[in-house]
């Protein structure tokens, strides 16, 4: 579609006098931009165009009855019609060919335009994306360590599964208090974060915190293995938390391993 002056001008630049088919009349530089314009509106609106409306639109410095004269050419070549009797025209199958084929330019705005959209539509994919492969991948790590998996995404969110898995660690039913600051530590959510992110970890390297080393002093009884990861613009953090009593070379390996399931 043709958006604005500039982009019309260039346009007609090259068709004030194009003849369609070889079978129909020379058409004038404003013949063609009235039908151009009745185009771009009707695709917006889905309503007939009136010749008032292209008026309204200031881009026509004729007289109402000078449009609908170009109209009444317009609908005599076939280009346009009327849907109904004294409604507005609409453009013809035979029309949009003649748009698509003679009037249609690459625009340079309307291609930016398009880019910004695209970009901003495949992020919030990509987020989306992210977020069902992290839930999959907590849920796999907490299965398969018997510990709390979670997931952080920068700027978004967290998540964690398997908190009841640890609780019923003999350390936490020993010290049932102990349990309790593990939970108030996650329902905090927006704290856990933030902790995560003052980490500043190197992408793809498995940090590991045991005891005092952790930063939240609820769970400095426990021990906490970290991964930032980076995939197609989204960052955050996938990690396990346990009991100090746990394996760390498999937990570190299995963290490694179920990162790539983001792709």
């Amino acid at each position: 579609m043709i958006r604005g002056q500039r982009g019309l001008r260039r346009t007609l630049q090259t068709l004030t006098s194009v003849t369609l088919y070889g079978t129909l009349p020379t058409m004038k530089e404003r013949t063609l931009r009235i039908l151009t314009a009745l185009i771009n509106d009707f695709v917006e609106s889905a309503t007939p165009v009136a010749s008032k409306k292209l008026l309204e639109s200031g881009e026509f410095s004729v007289s109402s009855a000078t449009v609908r004269n170009e109209f009444a050419l317009l609908e005599e070549i076939g280009l346009i019609e009327s849907p109904h009797v004294s409604s507005g025209k609409i453009p013809t199958e035979k029309g949009y060919r003649f748009f698509v084929d003679q009037l249609l330019q690459e625009d340079a705005d309307e291609e930016q335009k398009i880019q910004e959209l695209f970009a901003k539509h495949m992020k919030e994919y990509h987020l989306e994306k992210a977020r069902e492969s992290l839930f999959d991948m907590i849920k796999l790590c907490s299965h398969l360590s018997g510990n709390v998996a979670f997931a952080s995404i920068e700027n978004d969110q967290s998540l964690y599964l398997g908190l009841s898995k640890v609780l019923r660690s003999p350390e936490f039913i020993a010290e049932p208090e102990r349990g309790a600051q593990i939970v108030e530590v996650f329902e905090r959510r927006e704290k856990f974060q933030e902790m995560l992110t003052s980490l500043k970890l190197p992408i793809g390297k498995v940090k590991i915190f045991i005891g005092n080393e952790n930063l939240f002093e609820e769970v400095q009884s426990c021990a906490m293995l970290v991964l930032r990861y980076e995939t197609k613009g989204v960052q955050g953090h996938i990690g396990i938390l346990g009991p100090m009593r746990m394996n760390y070379g498999y937990n570190r390996a299995l963290l490694r391993n179920v990162v790539g399931l983001l792709g």
